[in-house]
């Protein structure tokens, strides 16, 4: 059964997951000889899971077949922006891209310094905003509060505890229009979010089958 455990397999190559993300690097890389944006973006995304496992659930960046299926749902009228919580490398950013959604209508929310740092490098005309996604209400404009048509959730809910979940999504509905979608992948087979308890409407999409692991998105709605 496909779950959220992170593996330890890089590109083919067995890292040790012990220790600080400097005692994995490998002989003769320097990451910081380059500019953000340039950085290898697997190796990049293995650092900060091996420094921060919990928050970034998988090893590998998501696969672009995870985000053509994420972007697939997504709504925007045209007066309205989507918001990515968590980028990482950007995987699931350039596929909400390359589906037509301006990216000056598009706000990514990370907390990680080092993927914030490469997010705003590699995509410029995305505003990547650095911080909490509880508090998305206070780190988007004004004007954009209440005019979010979808918001793509990167970050691994099934980890996050009740309380902490109720408190993201309280937050999350408040930046949408009533009956907006908010969407998250899981590599689980049940739901990532506590339906029942958040009081959510809320079903699977889909199975990106070619992700490592295979990764099924869900819908959620709140009346």
């Amino acid at each position: 059964m496909p779950t959220d455990r992170a593996e330890t397999t890089l590109n083919g190559k067995k890292f040790a997951a012990r220790g600080s993300a400097k005692s994995c690097q490998p002989r003769g890389h320097s990451p910081r000889a380059q500019s953000p944006a340039n950085e290898n973006p697997a190796w990049l995304f293995f650092r900060r899971w091996a420094a921060n496992p919990v928050s970034i659930a998988s090893i590998t960046p998501s696969a672009p077949s995870l985000g053509r299926l994420m972007a697939r749902h997504v709504r925007r009228e045209a007066d309205e922006i989507v918001v990515e919580y968590g980028g990482g490398t950007g995987a699931i950013t350039k596929a909400l891209l390359d589906s037509g959604i301006p990216a000056s209508r598009l706000f990514v929310i990370e907390r990680d310094k080092e993927l914030h740092a490469y997010m705003t490098a590699k995509f410029p005309g995305v505003t990547v905003l650095l911080g909490d996604v509880k508090d998305v209400r206070s780190l988007l404009p004004p004007q954009w509060v209440g005019k979010v048509g979808t918001i793509v959730c990167g970050i691994p809910m099934i980890l996050i505890p009740a309380e902490a979940q109720r408190l993201i999504m309280d937050e999350a509905y408040a930046v949408m229009p009533k009956g907006r979608q908010f969407l998250s992948f899981t590599y689980s087979l049940r739901s990532p979010l506590r339906r029942q308890a958040l009081h959510l409407s809320g079903k699977r999409l889909g199975w990106a089958v070619s992700n490592i692991p295979p990764a099924a998105v869900w819908g959620y709605t709140r009346d």
